[in-house]
């Protein structure tokens, strides 16, 4: 089921280094969010903490930098 538009969530990734406030991340079912705030972990450096909001997939700038994230399970 998918979540509302524009709601706030929490996501963390492994790698996507060049990853910046402003910048999409996508997924291949689909969804898409915005980056708005972003940290490094303490003690795993490759891991990257976000603040996100959920975001239309339809309504990602043509010019926006986007990153593609695969769900795994965990």
């Amino acid at each position: 089921m998918a979540k509302a538009p524009y709601t706030p969530c929490k996501l963390y990734v492994d790698g996507a280094d060049g990853i910046a406030v402003g910048d999409f991340i996508t997924t291949a079912a689909g969804s898409a969010y915005l980056v708005q705030a972003l940290r490094v972990s303490r003690t795993r450096h490759e891991r990257k903490h976000m603040h996100c909001l959920r975001w239309p997939i339809t309504e990602v700038p043509v010019d926006a930098r986007c990153f593609q994230l695969t769900w795994y399970k965990r």
